[in-house]
């Protein structure tokens, strides 16, 4: 719910878009956030893009992956 006040924080302060990004497990967290703002704050956000891809690090001599995504919203300016 923290991060869902932040990005309402962000809107309701100017910002048109917003980048939401995670790496490894908490991105199931970040979708949530998404979702949780779409379904319950701000009916008309928009989704512009979500990119996913994977980062490469060395840990303790061994060669990993994490998974990650950046999911760029934006709030539909009001007309009036």
């Amino acid at each position: 719910m923290n991060y869902v006040i932040a990005c309402l924080t962000l809107f309701n302060s100017g910002t048109k878009d917003i980048t939401v990004k995670a790496r490894g497990k908490p991105i199931c967290r970040a979708i949530e956030t998404v979702e949780m703002l779409r379904r319950s704050f701000i009916k008309d956000l928009e989704i512009k893009k979500i990119e996913i891809g994977s980062q490469d690090y060395n840990l303790l001599g061994k060669q990993r992956s994490v998974s990650t995504i950046e999911i760029i919203l934006s709030k539909p300016q009001s007309k009036y």
